[in-house]
Order: C-alpha cells, then structure tokens, then sequence
C-alpha cells in the first residue's frame, strides 16, 4: 500500500507512523533503531524530516520502504 507520511509520533521505544493512503488513514509502527536507519538512510536529520515523503506499506505491517 503506498502513501504519503502526514505524520511521525515518537513514544519511547517505537515511533508511529501516520499515512493517508487516498483511501483510509493507516498507521505503521517502526522500531527506534529502525527509524534512526531509516533517517541515516534518507539523509535526513529527524523522523519529523519524513513528513510529506511518499512510502510503501507491506501489507503484513511488518516493514516500510522509500520509493
């Protein structure tokens, strides 16, 4: 499923993303330590930085990827 992050809130251990899809809001958890890989990878200096980035959603909820 892809979207557009229109949201990124921070609690503790996991940080929750918020994505309007078109067709629904959909959230998607990530692990700290993933979210800090996924801020060095897209060259970025905060998860608030991913706001307005497009995404993909597994359907399984288990991972995201940056097209």
């Amino acid at each position: 499923m892809n979207g557009t992050i229109i949201d990124v809130i921070g609690g503790g251990t996991l940080y929750l993303l918020i994505v309007a899809t078109g067709e629904r809001i959909a959230n998607q958890p990530v692990e700290h330590r993933c979210m800090s890989d996924i801020v060095d990878g897209e060259g970025l200096s905060s998860p608030a930085d991913l706001v307005g980035r497009e995404v993909s959603l597994a359907d399984d909820g288990m991972s995201v990827s940056f097209p």
